[in-house]
């Protein structure tokens, strides 16, 4: 076994620096840990990932409106995490946020690309036409003749 200086250097708790892009994770477990500073913090293990997410009150308060108040509920859930900036002691440093992903939508149904569901509408029949040939559609009311509604005061 080979005795490495920088295997002392690691980390358990995730920083922005682990992460060049979001990741869907599954909390496992969360925990209560003792800071450098003396001071307790929750802290979310996962499923899918080794090392845990230390909550700030941020990241806590987007959990907390989404998963309810009680930590030990969390487990199964599913979060994002992602890297960002944010200000910290006027400075501008990386920082690690969370959001909740949508919910997955029914694969045999259609989105309009933007994760919306498409409203599946009954077309009208087209009016029958001669030897196969489809009829013009019913044209539109002109946009004058809506528009031009007389208003007594």
């Amino acid at each position: 076994m080979v005795l490495l200086a920088s295997a002392f250097d690691q980390s358990k708790f995730m920083n922005a620096g682990d992460f060049v892009a979001e990741k869907a994770l599954r909390i496992k477990a969360v925990t209560v840990e003792n800071m450098p500073r003396g001071e307790q913090k929750p802290v979310l293990w996962f499923t899918n990932h080794q090392k845990g997410l230390i909550l700030n009150k941020t990241n806590n308060r987007t959990l907390r409106g989404s998963f309810g108040d009680d930590m030990e509920n969390w487990a199964g859930k599913v979060l994002v995490v992602y890297p960002t900036q944010t200000d910290f002691g006027g400075k501008t440093v990386g920082a690690l946020r969370v959001r909740i992903p949508p919910p997955k939508q029914a694969t045999t149904s259609a989105t309009a690309g933007n994760g919306q569901p498409i409203k599946q509408t009954k077309a009208a029949k087209p009016a029958a036409a001669k030897d196969g040939e489809v009829s013009p559609p019913e044209p539109k009311p002109s946009l004058a003749d809506d528009l031009d509604d007389e208003i007594n005061f």
